[in-house]
């Protein structure tokens, strides 16, 4: 497809891209994984000999209603087990995608196909647009790209093409990208009114606040979403894009927020007798493996993470602190004369009564990712939004932390840029951002997931679909559990 080409020869080549050199490893080995290693070895040939009469039938070709696939395709083996980084968009998964989202799915590749480039919006023949966009305050990744599913469910009813349309803090398409023979969800360049001839990021969100727009929950007076809201929401939404005023408006932009409201779409599709409710189903890393691959620059750093700290898919855990989220505190609660509140915007110094809270919450995420059986032989990735946490923890020749290490099979990548908030943080070049999308992906490559505050460890494994999780922490003030963290493991230590 036209737009595929035009985003892809944006892209520098992977190869010219490996930009981080070599992370330090902060890795020591405990007696417990020493052993594990010995024993491995010998089993290990009857493993892999079972494992291959297991998958041996398993050979799946490409989708029926692929049309826009390669036809030179290799069969590839793929099983329930099956790393979710390795079940190709181009592939029919072990299981099959619910009808409509697959029907869906094939009439957007059938569109983008037959309306090239700026066809999309120019050509009149061509079909509406539903635009999801971000121009100011849109959330975390979680908040962006959680309600995936809902989007493909509003686009799915009302027959639009679904496209994404990032301005802050940079295009989407700066850190991810549609995969080759995935979904094609990038706006068109150069669509006059939509982000050009703009000076500034507010002068380009001004155009495209001023096209059509559906209701939505996200402001200041609208900052609680309530399912009752985002299900009004959907209603009018899909009326008002197929009867209603905007049925005959050609680009509708809309901000829903519904990621936090997963009952409304799951409510929706049992009612039409679907049995896959997506969320909490192997489907949801599915659909998000349509949609999106790393940016050829954040898969080099992604490679070079796992490559020098070795690990492998499946074969590793993760711990994540949130340790400036202000729901890890008191309500209102201030370190040193500055609000928590604020700290995801302008951080907190590594110091005094924060920095002995944020080792505590990291010590005990750790410790209790070790609590969990899958998770004993296998290193533990640590991840944090504190770049000076991660440091610490990760230092090998700090003795107030080389018990912990050795102990618990620590590894940390090397803090050459912080993660970002990629809401609060805005105003920086796309590169520094690409740590979040990095520890994102890694977090959905884990076997098991230690999660405390906030959902940014909660997202990486509701698209790995993985089982083994457990919650070290809750929030201390507003909200209520997901069914996400409800079902997971409380750690007792």
């Amino acid at each position: 497809m036209d737009t595929s080409v035009q985003v892809g020869l944006e892209f520098e080549e992977l190869n010219n891209t490996n930009m981080t050199g070599n992370p330090r490893i902060s890795q020591r080995r405990g007696a417990r994984q020493k052993k594990n290693e010995c024993s491995a070895l010998r089993v290990f040939g009857i493993i892999a000999c079972l494992c291959f009469i297991a998958v041996a039938p398993m050979i799946f070709l490409v989708n029926d209603h692929s049309s826009n696939y390669d036809n030179d395709l290799e069969p590839i083996i793929i099983n329930s087990q099956t790393p979710l980084h390795q079940r190709p968009a181009s592939v029919t998964d072990i299981v099959p995608l619910p009808k409509w989202v697959d029907e869906y799915i094939t009439w957007h590749q059938e569109m983008r196909a037959k309306f090239p480039g700026k066809a999309i919006i120019e050509d009149p023949d061509a079909p509406p647009v539903l635009v999801r966009t971000c121009l100011g305050l849109c959330g975390g990744l979680h908040d962006r790209l959680g309600q995936l599913p809902f989007d493909l469910y509003l686009a799915s009813q009302s027959k639009r093409v679904l496209l994404i349309k990032w301005i802050k803090p940079q295009p989407l398409e700066d850190f991810l990208i549609p995969p080759k023979n995935g979904i094609d969800w990038t706006f068109p360049r150069g669509i006059e009114g939509w982000g050009t001839d703009c000076n500034t990021l507010n002068l380009c969100a001004k155009q495209i606040r001023a096209h059509p727009q559906l209701a939505n929950n996200v402001g200041d007076n609208n900052r609680m979403i309530e399912e009752n809201d985002v299900n009004t929401l959907l209603t009018n939404g899909i009326y008002s894009l197929t009867e209603g005023d905007l049925k005959d408006e050609k680009a509708v932009t809309y901000t829903i927020m519904a990621h936090l409201s997963e009952d409304v779409l799951e409510a929706r599709l049992r009612k039409a007798g679907e049995i896959d409710m997506i969320h909490n189903t192997v489907t949801f890393g599915s659909i998000f493996r349509k949609f999106f691959q790393p940016h050829p620059n954040v898969q080099a750093q992604i490679t070079a993470v796992s490559s020098s700290l070795g690990l492998v898919p499946g074969e590793y855990s993760i711990a994540h602190t949130r340790v400036r989220h202000p729901k890890a505190y008191e309500m209102g609660e201030k370190f040193d004369g500055t609000f928590i509140a604020n700290a995801d915007k302008t951080g907190l110094p590594f110091v005094g009564k924060f920095k002995e809270m944020a080792i505590a919450t990291a010590t005990r995420a750790i410790e209790c990712a070790d609590t969990m059986e899958e998770a004993k032989v296998h290193p533990i990735y640590f991840m944090s939004d504190s770049s000076d946490l991660v440091s610490y923890i990760g230092d090998s020749t700090n003795p107030s932390t080389q018990d912990l290490i050795q102990t618990h099979n620590v590894v940390t990548r090397v803090q050459d840029f912080p993660n970002a908030h990629i809401d609060k943080n805005k105003g920086r070049k796309s590169e520094e951002y690409y740590a979040t999308f990095v520890d994102l992906w890694l977090g959905i490559d884990a076997k098991c997931v230690s999660f405390g505050i906030g959902k940014y460890a909660v997202f990486a494994y509701k698209l790995s679909a993985t089982k083994c999780k457990i919650r070290y922490a809750k929030e201390v003030w507003g909200g209520q559990d997901s069914h996400h963290e409800k079902n997971a493991q409380t750690c007792e230590l």
